[in-house]
């Protein structure tokens, strides 16, 4: 990078991202910080002016939608790299969706979207703590990584070209020159020193109304999320509760009579006729046939072939 560009602007940004993009190439740049420091409005500025900028340039077609575009579930971001001409934000990917090994549990099939569909033009902005908390593939991917130290700036930095490095990012190297400070108790470290800074960026606040627009959606899907892990824990406490697991084998027709009825009430510590009981009551609660005999697996069997028998008598009348 040229040594004039040492304090970028937004601009300067948005003109390499979109030089990036209108070579048919995919941009994904990572945006890391500490809680509060201004990722996610960062991330929601450059969103808004790359969209701007590929007008400007006549190229048609490209979107961010807030509303679909700012994303926190895995699947979201798997299903945008299918898209075309779009902006995504992974806002808080690790901290706020309920998986939190996304980028681990799930790299193989982000990386294979990401190669599969990198000319579909789309620019993907994650947010996280930290960087190097990622997984190695995805960090190899990233064309760009800005460090927010403080709210409105941030450090610019970009992999190295080596051809023989493994680790574009010089983790090693830059890791020894970060401890030094700690070691030496630097307040304000030289970034310049970092073998992959290229400069700093101030960037602004959201006004009032993009601020209101970011923080509803924001709170309506982390609603959503919180709403879904509420689901599925429930879905966990019923599949480790011996009558829930019961009652699901007992109306699939998976118990075959009474017999084995008193066997499962043994082995969960319940007597045979409080647990008939119990069950009855679920399904009184339910709205369902409470005669037990009927759910035995014996008893369907037979009533299945009575059931087909006389099917096959009417056939053969007709």
């Amino acid at each position: 990078m040229a040594k004039r560009y040492l304090m970028w602007s937004i601009k300067n940004i948005v003109t390499m991202i979109c030089n990036m993009l209108e070579n048919k190439f995919d941009c994904l740049i990572i945006i890391e910080g500490n809680r509060g420091l201004g990722k996610s409005t960062f991330a929601y500025i450059l969103a808004r002016r790359v969209k701007t900028e590929m007008k400007k340039r006549g190229v048609e077609g490209y979107r961010f939608n807030p509303r679909k575009d700012l994303l926190y579930k895995r699947e979201e971001c798997i299903e945008f790299f299918n898209k075309w001409k779009r902006t995504g934000i992974a806002d808080e990917m690790i901290n706020v969706t309920f998986n939190r090994d996304f980028y681990n549990n799930d790299q193989k099939d982000l990386i294979k979207m990401i190669n599969m569909n990198r000319d579909h033009n789309n620019f993907f902005i994650a947010c996280v703590p930290q960087f190097q908390t990622l997984d190695a593939q995805v960090k190899q991917l990233a064309k760009m990584r800005l460090t927010v130290t403080r709210r409105g700036l941030a450090i610019l930095q970009t992999p190295t070209r080596s051809i023989y490095s493994v680790d574009r990012w010089d983790t090693a190297i830059n890791g020894k020159i970060e401890r030094r400070w700690l070691e030496k108790g630097v307040k304000n470290p030289k970034y310049t020193l970092l073998t992959t800074f290229r400069g700093f960026v101030k960037f602004p606040k959201l006004n009032s109304k993009q601020e209101e627009l970011y923080q509803s959606i924001k709170n309506a899907k982390r609603g959503e999320i919180y709403k879904e892990k509420h689901e599925k824990d429930e879905e966990d406490l019923k599949k480790l509760d011996p009558f829930e697991r019961l009652m699901e084998d007992f109306e699939g027709g998976k118990i075959r009579d009474s017999r084995e009825l008193d066997g499962y009430a043994k082995a969960i510590g319940i007597e045979p006729e409080s647990l008939r009981g119990k069950i009855r009551r679920r399904l009184k609660k339910e709205n369902k046939p409470q005669s037990l005999t009927d759910y035995y697996y014996d008893n369907r069997t037979k009533k299945e072939r009575k059931d087909e028998a006389w099917i096959d008598a009417i056939k053969s009348v007709e």
